[in-house]
């Protein structure tokens, strides 16, 4: 039985999305959730939902819950519990969602590990009942998190909490990556000596080609890293390394993923590899 999520990009192949990347706040997949398509995936959502599909993984449900009205209006807890920064709680009973969830509409998101280990944990879909996604924007140093709870077998929305920015447990890795994804000199001196990579051979399948580049080379070789506003998502309880950090970019339309690895060392932030 096909996920919801195959589903999903198989009606976004019929409205001619393509594989380009683009930053957090592109709107291609939008643009193919229109008219007739726009029905097409709600159908296919609603029924998910009625034959329990949908919760079988949270990164369906959440890329379903993101791109269906309906779908947000039966799996809010309403009233959502919204916490401020100085940790005051009320109740709301609204909720503008084609702003809010926006920076999860673009062709791909990002999640950030400690080690390699926990990346082979979540694909292990592990019953975590919590996952906590966050919303970065490393302009403006904002932090959003969106608490998604599995309640009597369903993933809902239970609260909204804004964070003071420099109060996040990784909040040293965003100032640095802040500056990394928008100043190209920066991120340039800030790129390993040289740099491991490894990518797909293009002439064989499932096998990959291991070799370093140059600093020089970088800009070149990978154009566009994750910037402006980008996701965070958090399986259960997320324990991050002071001196490690990974950066996981997933397509949400081709299935590709890429893997920034950055390490601390006498106090600064390098990328050390990248993987495709």
């Amino acid at each position: 039985m096909p996920s919801v999520m195959a589903l999903l990009l198989f009606s976004c192949h019929n409205g001619r999305i393509t594989e380009s990347d683009s930053d957090t706040d592109s709107t291609d997949i939008e643009t193919c959730l229109e008219a007739d398509t726009l029905s097409e995936v709600e159908e296919e959502i609603e029924e998910a939902d009625e034959t329990d599909r949908l919760d079988t993984s949270f990164d369906d449900f959440l890329f379903a819950f993101t791109h269906s009205d309906r779908l947000q209006n039966k799996r809010i807890e309403w009233p959502l519990s919204y916490i401020d920064t100085e940790g005051r709680v009320r109740k709301i009973s609204s909720l503008n969602s084609s702003s809010e969830f926006r920076f999860l509409k673009g062709d791909f998101f990002t999640v950030m590990y400690g080690d390699r280990k926990q990346i082979e944990e979540q694909k292990l879909d592990t019953e975590d009942s919590v996952v906590t996604v966050e919303r970065i924007d490393l302009q403006d140093e904002k932090l959003r998190k969106y608490e998604f709870r599995l309640l009597s077998g369903k993933w809902k929305l239970t609260s909204v909490h804004d964070v003071v920015f420099h109060e996040s447990d990784i909040f040293d890795f965003l100032t640095f990556y802040a500056r990394f994804s928008s100043d190209t000199l920066y991120q340039q001196a800030h790129v390993e000596q040289p740099l491991k990579v490894t990518v797909l051979d293009p002439e064989e399948d499932d096998a990959y080609i291991e070799g370093t580049i140059n600093a020089e080379q970088w800009r070149s070789f990978c154009p566009d890293v994750p910037h402006g506003v980008i996701s965070n998502i958090r399986y259960g309880v997320q324990k991050y390394n002071s001196r490690q950090m990974i950066m996981q970019k997933s397509g949400s339309s081709n299935g590709m993923q890429e893997l920034f690895i950055f390490a601390k060392e006498d106090n600064e932030w390098r990328l050390t590899t990248y993987e495709n």
